[in-house]
């Protein structure tokens, strides 16, 4: 069957349209993609595992406004703080209610490190996104929620700033007014990365059991670093030590939860029980 002229002109012209939209949404796509990978070269990420160790610190920033909320590390539930003109803006206040008993608001001269940066231009607006984490930790206090006994942990403190933009900016936006936006907020000193690597095996070597500062080296929150000590053989635990005799042994736990009769005492690679005052159990 014969092929219209007509019918081939009405063709390309449905056609056009769409595919001039789709390269128009790839080119956005990528020149959002590029500013990402580009910010992530001058601001190295840092590697956090599941402890909250910094397995493979990064670039070392500090904090200029006022106004950041966090939550200790890692959290259920991660709330951003809005940034807009260089001012971080309150969340929420209908969100109050999900907030953790230990936030803490950070303060200006805080050092942190970027463990993500990333992009959203779903919404009403563009917003380039950083979550951040404080280099150092400090001891939070916990409340057992059935027992109502409370406990100490030492953690660092996370959240996101979602820097705000009018809606197209970031397909437009270099590296430079990004980083320009940045460090209104997170500022970049060359020595803090100098401090941080020198102190880096000490901060490894510690964590994530102990309170440490990432760019000193110091202990921080109330907790210490002890010295090596000469090789010897394993500290050993035995049923029916009391917990004189094992912290003797062991040293003092990362956390005690008091169940009455039964007490458990964590250490960073064991759990002890005691029931009645003697061990019971070791797992």
């Amino acid at each position: 069957m014969p092929v219209h002229l007509s019918y081939i002109r009405k063709v390309n012209f449905k056609i056009f349209p769409v595919l001039a939209f789709a390269v128009s949404l790839t080119s956005v796509a990528v020149a959002q993609d590029t500013l990402v990978k580009a910010l992530k070269q001058k601001y190295r990420v840092t590697e956090i595992n599941s402890q909250g160790v910094a397995a493979n610190p990064g670039t070392v920033l500090t904090i200029e406004a006022d106004g950041i909320n966090a939550e200790p590390y890692p959290t259920m539930i991660t709330f951003e703080n809005p940034v807009v003109d260089g001012q971080v803006k309150q969340r929420s206040k209908g969100l109050g209610f999900l907030k953790s008993n230990n936030l803490q608001i950070l303060q200006p001269g805080q050092k942190v490190y970027i463990t993500k940066i990333n992009e959203d231009t779903q919404g009403k607006e563009d917003a380039l996104k950083l979550t951040i984490l404080t280099s150092d930790a400090v001891l939070a206090t916990y409340t057992n929620g059935t027992y109502g006994s409370q406990y100490q942990a030492a953690k660092r403190y996370s959240t996101t700033l979602s820097f705000k933009e009018p809606k197209g900016t970031l397909a437009q936006m270099s590296v430079d007014d990004a980083s320009k936006m940045i460090e209104a907020v997170l500022s970049v000193n060359a020595g803090d990365q100098v401090r941080t690597r020198d102190a880096g095996t000490i901060a490894r070597s510690c964590e994530p059991h102990c309170a440490v500062s990432a760019t000193t080296g110091a202990p921080v929150g109330g907790a210490g670093i002890t010295q090596a000590a000469p090789q010897s053989a394993p500290p050993t635990v035995a049923l029916g030590q009391t917990p004189a005799q094992v912290t003797a042994t062991m040293g003092a736990p990362a956390q005690i939860i008091d169940l009455g009769a039964k007490q458990i005492y964590k250490y960073p690679d064991m759990k002890i029980i005691f029931v009645n005052g003697k061990v019971s159990d070791v797992q």
